[in-house]
């Protein structure tokens, strides 16, 4: 077990260092210039400034020169300040990445909750109305979208029933209760969204193995079928189920700009967008290698979820 913690983590380090590499070439290669965008029309127009701005922000080196700056920059977690308002570029990152993780979490909370239990429904009763209602469930959700999803949860439950507020964020160390409120309805359109997918994988894998020799054999042998089903094919299903929320986890990272926007709440993927559009490079890169790193570690572990769940990974 050890052996293979120490294995994926090097892993990990090393496509970390990979991916890091590729978001600081590509930002490069972005057109535009950086000091010009800064300055606008008026402070462009005085060389003296953009040679002044530019010795400040190290654009003026060699490329490689400020690559190497760069990494030893992110080794003391320093991704340097925003080329718009000259907020630390940590500094945001630190109070954006905990409102994204919430959103994730709270979501895929949320799918596991009504996926699993319908996908063992699906898988139980494949052949019964119960059977045909966790299809039912899996089809309407895969179907929405979830810019429509969000605008109904709105339409119904902030503005005719006015139970939650339509968007915004407050601070939890300000109003719990009111964050609360307000991380419920950008929660639910995430989490429904992915519901479909978890019912799906998890009816797929049950039926897989229940099919299979040592199913059978645990019938044989007289054992309830309540535990037939969860103790003995269940574990073996929710492999591929694991593996399916950890990458979904990562996507969302990167992908839920339209709810974050929606809900006007401040996560990662608007502040991405954002600093694309004013072409903030020290925001691009930190954003873009937080995201990254996150994904990574994501990953990781669902990793040491799957050595716990299937001892084949522990003994190699």
């Amino acid at each position: 077990m050890l052996r293979y913690v120490a294995f994926r983590i090097w892993a990990s380090l090393l496509t970390l260092a990979i991916v890091g590499t590729l978001v600081f070439s590509i930002i490069h290669l972005l057109p535009g210039d950086p000091v010009l965008i800064l300055l606008g029309e008026q402070g462009a127009s005085s060389p003296e400034v953009v040679a002044k701005i530019r010795r400040q922000l190290r654009l003026d080196l060699p490329l490689g020169s400020q690559y190497y700056e760069w990494v030893r920059g992110v080794a003391r977690l320093d991704f340097g300040v925003s080329l718009q308002n000259g907020v630390p570029v940590l500094q945001e990152l630190r109070a954006r990445i905990p409102r994204s993780l919430e959103l994730i979490l709270a979501s895929l909370v949320i799918a596991a909750a009504l996926g699993l239990p319908l996908g063992v429904l699906g898988a139980r009763y494949s052949n019964r109305s119960l059977g045909w209602l966790s299809s039912l469930a899996a089809v309407f959700s895969l179907s929405m979208p979830s810019f429509v999803t969000g605008v109904i949860l709105v339409v119904t439950f902030s503005l005719k029933f006015q139970l939650f507020p339509s968007s915004g964020y407050v601070a939890p160390s300000e109003d719990l209760v009111g964050h609360l409120l307000y991380a419920i309805l950008p929660s639910l359109t995430l989490g429904i969204g992915f519901v479909g997918v978890v019912i799906r994988m998890t009816r797929g894998g049950l039926l897989d193995v229940l099919g299979k020799g040592y199913v059978r054999t645990a019938r044989a042998k007289g054992l309830p079928e309540r535990r037939v089903l969860y103790r003995h094919a269940l574990t073996n299903a929710l492999i591929p189920v694991i593996t399916l929320i950890g990458v979904r986890a990562g996507n969302l990272l990167g992908g839920m700009v339209i709810v974050e926007s929606l809900f006007n709440w401040p996560g990662l993927s608007t502040l991405l967008v954002r600093s694309c559009y004013d072409r903030d490079y020290p925001m691009m890169q930190g954003t873009l290698l937080a995201i990254f790193a996150l994904f990574i570690v994501i990953s990781l572990a669902i990793d040491l979820c799957h050595a716990t769940v299937d001892p084949r990974l522990r003994e190699g």
